[in-house]
């Protein structure tokens, strides 16, 4: 659930990895995951943060206390090459 919702957050890639603790009705999360640059890095981050938290509590009625959000990489955008 909270990977689906990084998807859904532009310039993040497909691949993120979540980290869940549980503390009663509260939750604490932490995302790994790769940009796509020139992706603003603070801005993506904001970004995920938000997504998660409101995803996660949308389907899950768990309160998310806090998401970490660590950026491992930034992708380089492959473009097609004309032979």
């Amino acid at each position: 659930m909270a990977a689906h919702a990084v998807r859904l957050v532009p310039g993040a890639e497909p691949s993120a990895a979540v980290r869940v603790a549980e503390a009663g009705d509260d939750l604490e999360l932490g995302v790994k995951l790769a940009l796509r640059y020139p992706a603003p890095v603070r801005t993506a981050a904001a970004d995920v943060r938000r997504h998660v938290t409101e995803e996660v509590e949308r389907i899950t009625g768990y309160r998310v206390r806090s998401v970490a959000v660590t950026v491992s990489a930034l992708s380089a955008e492959t473009r097609p090459r004309v032979v």
